[in-house]
């Protein structure tokens, strides 16, 4: 079918309306990341920060009007005015099983703020690293010192182990000066080895983590030890076997 010159202009106007309409990757993008920053420059943080929260990031949540709050004391839901805290986490039902929504951004926290720490925690690598498992440990914890005991296991089936200290009594007491010391000492392995057996460790003092890796734990909902987070920023609390870990690693 030939067409007239009218019809020409039309399809050109309309080609041209469309191309005014659809938006490139990176505009796309940047569109997204300005609504984010709006979002969050618009909610107020002053009655979280009364509360004595601190304020890691804050997003809009699945649910209209509830702002996602990763804070220093893990995540918390709060209505778009500021003024109401919500606790729990949020589900979407409408599947064959709930879908826990909140876990996503859980794991996504555990597994940054693991990465900031890597440097202070005390590693116990496998020759042939297929994973690396964080744990949180206490000397003075029966089962902390049952997976000590028997690292070389979770090493030779490619498991890295790296600790970070939780006294379960809190900043108080025997394990809090006990993990203070082996983070202080110059061989820390020797020195944390030495406390999971009960030996005499040396004196030894420093600007230490411990304080930080408690509050840390706290944040990610550690409730007693052994707690491992894997790569995947599940946590898992207790003790779990190599063989049984080694599943869960594979599985993802």
């Amino acid at each position: 079918m030939k067409l007239n010159e009218t019809s020409m202009k039309q399809l050109f106007l309309a080609a041209s309306i469309i191309g005014l309409l659809a938006c490139s990757p990176q505009q796309e993008a940047q569109a997204t990341a300005n609504s984010s920053a709006n979002a969050s420059a618009a909610f107020n943080t002053s009655y979280l920060q009364q509360m004595g929260f601190t304020i890691e990031s804050a997003k809009e949540s699945s649910i209209p009007g509830v702002y996602e709050v990763i804070t220093d004391q893990g995540l918390v839901y709060v209505a778009d005015d500021g003024k109401k805290l919500i606790g729990g986490r949020i589900y979407d039902i409408t599947g064959s099983e709930p879908l826990n929504l909140s876990e996503n951004a859980i794991r996504a926290m555990r597994q940054r703020d693991v990465a900031a720490v890597a440097d202070e925690t005390i590693a116990y690598k496998a020759a042939d690293e297929d994973y690396v498992v964080t744990v949180f440990t206490d000397p003075t914890c029966g089962y902390c010192r049952q997976l000590h005991n028997t690292i070389e296991s979770y090493l030779s089936k490619g498991i890295t182990i790296q600790y970070l200290a939780w006294p379960r009594s809190g900043l108080q007491g025997t394990a809090y000066q006990q993990l203070k010391t082996v983070w202080c000492s110059a061989d820390q392995k020797a020195a944390l080895d030495a406390a999971k057996n009960d030996k005499r460790l040396p004196a030894a003092s420093c600007d230490d983590p411990v304080a930080a890796h408690f509050a840390l734990g706290n944040k990610f909902g550690v409730r007693g030890t052994p707690a491992m987070v894997l790569p995947s920023g599940e946590l898992i609390p207790g003790l779990v076997d190599a063989n049984r870990l080694l599943g869960m690693l594979k599985q993802g």
